[in-house]
C-alpha cells in the first residue's frame, strides 16, 4: 500500500474515533469516563491476582520444603483471592454500566438520525439514496456507538491484560514470545479481511432487504388491504417475498460459512501453539532450566495470554467492522443541508400585509433533464384570492413547494415582501404558511392534535379552535366521535375511529385554518367533500380568508370562479391567466375546461329531472 494511502487512512480512522468519542462524551459525559475507569481497574486486579499467585507458589514450593515442612498461611490464600474477588466486583460494575450507557447512546443516536432526517432537503427523498443511506445509518446505529465503548473496553482489558502476562513470561521463559506475537498477527488478518468481505456484502444487500422489507409492510398495512384481497394479490405478494428473502438469506449463509471456516482455522491455531508452548516448558524442567513453580505459572498464564491475545484480536477485528459501518452513520449525519439559513438571515418584520411573487421561475426534480416549471411569473396579494387551475403534471403541487421553500429554483427568485425568500429566517418564512397538500398525512392522534399541529407549541387556543372547525366543516365530524375533538383518528388503537376521506379533509383544511399566517395554500382541499359541504365552505371565503393571500389548486371550476384571478398552468409553463370573466372571454383552454364540466352539470341535472 503506496504510504500516502496508507497515511490517509489512518488520519481518516483517527478522525472517525475522534468523532464517535465525541458523540459518546455528548450523550454521556463522566460516565464514560467512568466505564473507562472500571475497565482499567478489572484488569489491574487481574494482572494482581496472577502477580500474587506466583508469589504465593514461590513461597510454598521452595526447595528441600515437604509437605510437613510447607508454610501455606491462610492470609496468602485470601489475598490471591481477594484479587479474584475484585476483578469480578469491577467486572460486574462496568458490565452494569455499559448497560447503561447503551441505552443512553441508542437514545441519543435515535434522536441524532431522527433530527437529520426531518431537517433533511426534500429532495433527498426524491432518490433512493435517501432511503440507502438512511438504512445503512440505521445498519451503523443506534446500538454501534454504545457497542463501541464495549469494543473499545474489550480491546483496552485485553491489551493491557496480555502486555503484564508478556511480561511476567518473559522473565520466565523469553524465547516463546515471539511465537504468540506472530500467531496474534496472523489472526488479525484474518479476522480483518472477514469483516471487510461481510461489511461490503451487506451494502450491496441493503436495497434488497429493503425490498424485501416494502413487500413485507404491503401485505401488513392497512392501506393495502383492501385492493390485495379484491385482487388477490396475497400469493403473489407472498411468493415475491419469499423469493427476496431467500436470495438474501444464501448471501448471508454464505457469509456465515466463511466466518465459521475462519473461526475453526483461528482454533486450530490457538491449539498447536499451546501445545508447543506446554511441551517446551516440560521439556524445560525435565532439564533443570526451570522451576516447578515457573512452570506452573507460565502454563497458567500462557493459557489466559491465549484467551487474552484471541479477545484482543476479535476486538480489534470488531473496530474494524465498527469502523466502517460508523462511516455510514456520520455520512448521513453529516450530509449538508441544501435549504438552510444563510449568514445573517433577515427576520420576520411585517408592519404590512406582504405580497409573494414568483419572479421568472423555472425549476427541474434532482437528477431530472426536463423542467418542470418554465419562466413562471406568479403574485398573490393580500385578501386576494387566487386560482391554479391546469391538468395532471403540469406542476401545480411543484409551485406550490417553491413557494414555501421546499425546493430551491435553479433559475428565477421567490420575492416575500420585496425581499428574496433566500436572505429571510427560514423556519419564521414557512410559517407564514398555512398548507393543505393534495396528499396531506393523516396522524394517529387525536382529532384536536390533528388540527392543532400547524401550531402545536403554541397554547390552545379555544376560540381559533372553534373558528377553524366551523369555518372547514370539521366541527359536524367532531361532534359524531365518540369522544368528541380527544377520539383517536386511527383503528391502529384502543378506541381509535378511522374517518372517510372527505371528514379527513375537513380535519386538515381546520388544520390550515387554524394559524395565523399571511398565506393560506390549498391544493385540492374539497376533492373527496360532496358538492353540498364544499359550497358551504367555500361560501363567503374570503372573509374566512381574514385578510390572507389565498392560493387555491382545484378541478372544480365552480369553486375556481369565485377567485380573484387565475392562472392556468400547462406542462410547467403558464399559458393563460385573468379574471374568470376575462378567461371566459379568451376561449382558450379555461374557457374549454369550464365549458365541459358546465355540461356535464347541465347533463345531470336533467337526467335527475327526468327521473
Amino acid at each position: 500500500m503506496p504510504k500516502s494511502t496508507l497515511f490517509r487512512s489512518a488520519r481518516q480512522t483517527a478522525e472517525l474515533w475522534r468523532k464517535v468519542f465525541a458523540l459518546l462524551k455528548n450523550s454521556q459525559g463522566p460516565q464514560l469516563y467512568l466505564v473507562l475507569g472500571l475497565t482499567i481497574l478489572e484488569v489491574l486486579f487481574n494482572l494482581g491476582g496472577f502477580i500474587a499467585l506466583k508469589l504465593m507458589i514461590d513461597g510454598f514450593v521452595k526447595p528441600g520444603a515437604t509437605a510437613q515442612t510447607a508454610d501455606l498461611p491462610l492470609w496468602e490464600i485470601t489475598f490471591v483471592f481477594s484479587f479474584y474477588l475484585a476483578s469480578r466486583l469491577t467486572h460486574a460494575a462496568a458490565a452494569y454500566f455499559r448497560a447503561a450507557q447503551g441505552f443512553l447512546v441508542c437514545d441519543f443516536v435515535n434522536h441524532a438520525i431522527q433530527e437529520k432526517a426531518v431537517k433533511t432537503d426534500l429532495s433527498f427523498f426524491d432518490s433512493p439514496e435517501y432511503y440507502d443511506s438512511l438504512e445503512r445509518a440505521r445498519q451503523a446505529g443506534p446500538q454501534r456507538p454504545a457497542a463501541v465503548v464495549s469494543n473499545v473496553s474489550n480491546c483496552l482489558s485485553s491489551a493491557l491484560l496480555l502486555t503484564g502476562i508478556l511480561v511476567v513470561l518473559a522473565s520466565i521463559e523469553w524465547r516463546i514470545l515471539p511465537v504468540l506475537l506472530i500467531a496474534s498477527v496472523v489472526i488479525l488478518i484474518v479476522q480483518l479481511e472477514l469483516m471487510r468481505r461481510r461489511f461490503l456484502h451487506q451494502r450491496q444487500l441493503i436495497q434488497q432487504e429493503r425490498q424485501a422489507a416494502y413487500l413485507g409492510w404491503i401485505m401488513t398495512a392497512q392501506s393495502f388491504a383492501k385492493e390485495i384481497r379484491l385482487w388477490c394479490l396475497g400469493p403473489f405478494l407472498n411468493t415475491r417475498f419469499k423469493e427476496k428473502r431467500r436470495s438474501v438469506r444464501q448471501k448471508y449463509l454464505m457469509m456465515e460459512r466463511q466466518k465459521s471456516r475462519s473461526e475453526v482455522a483461528v482454533s486450530f491455531i490457538g491449539v498447536f501453539i499451546m501445545i508447543g508452548v506446554s511441551s517446551f516448558l516440560l521439556r524445560q524442567y525435565h532439564h533443570g532450566t526451570a522451576l516447578i513453580s515457573e512452570v506452573i505459572v507460565a502454563l497458567l498464564i500462557t493459557l489466559r495470554a491465549e484467551t487474552a491475545g484471541r479477545d484482543l484480536v476479535l476486538s480489534l477485528s470488531k473496530l474494524y467492522d465498527d469502523r466502517l459501518y460508523l462511516n455510514q452513520l456520520f455520512q448521513f449525519l453529516e450530509r449538508p443541508a441544501q435549504i438552510e439559513d444563510q449568514p445573517a438571515p433577515l427576520p420576520i418584520s411585517l408592519p404590512r400585509a406582504p405580497k409573494i411573487r414568483l419572479d421568472n421561475v423555472s425549476f427541474s426534480y434532482p437528477g431530472s433533464q426536463e423542467l418542470a416549471l418554465r419562466g413562471i411569473n406568479l403574485d398573490i396579494h393580500p385578501n386576494q384570492f387566487v386560482a391554479l387551475v391546469g391538468g395532471n403534471g403540469s406542476g401545480k403541487t411543484t409551485l406550490i413547494k417553491l413557494l414555501c421553500r421546499l425546493y430551491e429554483p435553479q433559475e428565477g427568485k421567490v420575492m416575500f415582501a420585496d425581499h428574496d425568500a433566500k436572505h429571510i429566517n427560514l423556519s419564521q418564512y414557512r410559517k407564514q404558511f398555512s398548507v393543505i397538500f393534495q396528499d396531506f398525512s393523516r396522524y394517529a392522534f387525536s382529532a384536536s392534535d390533528n388540527i392543532r399541529l400547524s401550531e402545536i407549541t403554541k397554547p390552545k387556543s379555544v376560540k381559533s379552535f372553534r373558528t377553524a372547525t366551523t369555518q372547514s366543516g370539521a366541527s359536524e365530524v367532531l361532534e359524531r366521535l365518540p369522544k368528541g375533538d380527544q377520539t383517536v383518528l386511527s383503528n391502529m388503537f384502543d378506541d381509535g375511529v378511522e374517518l372517510s376521506g372527505g371528514e379527513w379533509q375537513k380535519i386538515a383544511l381546520a388544520r390550515a385554518l387554524l394559524p395565523k399566517s399571511k398565506f393560506l395554500i390549498l391544493d385540492e382541499p374539497t376533492s373527496a367533500i360532496d358538492p353540498n359541504a364544499e359550497a358551504e365552505i367555500f361560501n363567503d371565503f374570503k372573509q374566512k380568508m381574514n385578510g390572507r393571500g389565498a392560493l387555491v389548486i382545484s378541478h372544480r371550476l365552480s369553486t375556481i370562479r369565485q377567485a380573484d384571478y387565475t392562472y392556468v398552468l400547462e406542462k410547467g409553463r403558464i399559458v393563460e391567466e385573468g379574471t374568470h370573466d376575462d378567461l371566459i372571454t379568451h376561449g382558450g383552454i379555461y374557457a374549454q375546461m369550464f365549458k365541459k364540466q358546465s355540461h356535464a352539470f347541465q347533463e345531470n341535472d336533467l337526467d335527475i329531472a327526468l327521473r
